[in-house]
């Protein structure tokens, strides 16, 4: 039983060890953005404007402040060489948790996500709503001024269903494009202003629900951090 539990805690480290930028997975994985530190120091490439955003870490949360010149971004992107795309029977999943203080005059915060054989899916968001970038029609509504968490699963990598705060939301397609595989996230466009804050940005490959709640859990208790 012991070795047993070390086995599986060598496991999740070796996952948060792989969250590197272009890292080689093997399937399934986990890869687990906390909050605890800025994500350049954590795997992710920086991509900053300049000037910069004014970011800072509070209470397990990156914020981010671009409201002092409209062409401020500051994005942070993953692009692995092995592939992102689950196996047959298996669910990619990306999952973030977001509160939107301030988007104006306009949608700047975002996530992005283009597959193996790129496909593509992105959402920006305003306060209260996030649209997806690709299809027409497709917006979903939450409460403004509060922390949401927002969850895509895909098995195919052709169409994708979201979550909001656990409840499903919206059934959606990914798009083609000419881009090569990565994940993107963070106050993407230009021409406007944000301030939001980011709690985590979690993805990955789940063969069955109870993989991804250990690496929940395992994550937490590796990085000091309640999930």
């Amino acid at each position: 039983m012991v070795r047993g539990r070390h086995w599986r805690r060598a496991m999740i480290l070796a996952v948060l060890l792989g969250a590197v930028a272009g890292a080689v997975w093997a399937e399934p994985y986990w890869i687990a953005y906390e909050g605890n530190e800025f994500p350049e120091n954590d795997g992710w490439l920086h991509y900053a404007s300049s000037p910069p955003a004014q970011r800072w870490l509070e209470n397990g949360s990156l914020f981010i402040d671009s409201r002092a010149d409209p062409n401020i971004t500051d994005i942070y992107g993953m692009y692995p060489t092995s592939g992102l795309d689950p196996e047959p029977g298996e669910t990619f999943l990306m999952t973030w948790r977001l509160n939107v203080y301030e988007a104006a005059p306009w949608e700047y915060p975002g996530v992005g996500l283009r597959s193996d054989e790129r496909y593509a899916v992105a959402f920006i968001f305003a306060e209260d709503y996030l649209w997806s970038v690709y299809e027409p029609f497709v917006l979903v509504q939450f409460t403004p001024g509060m922390f949401h968490e927002f969850e895509l699963r895909s098995t195919d990598m052709r169409t994708y269903e979201l979550y909001l705060d656990g409840a499903f939301a919206v059934e959606g397609a990914f798009c083609e494009s000419l881009f090569p595989p990565g994940l993107w996230w963070g106050d993407i466009l230009r021409g406007g202003s944000s301030f939001g804050a980011w709690d985590y940005f979690r993805f990955g490959v789940v063969p069955e629900p109870g993989t991804l709640v250990l690496m929940f859990f395992g994550a937490a208790a590796l990085r000091g951090k309640e999930v």
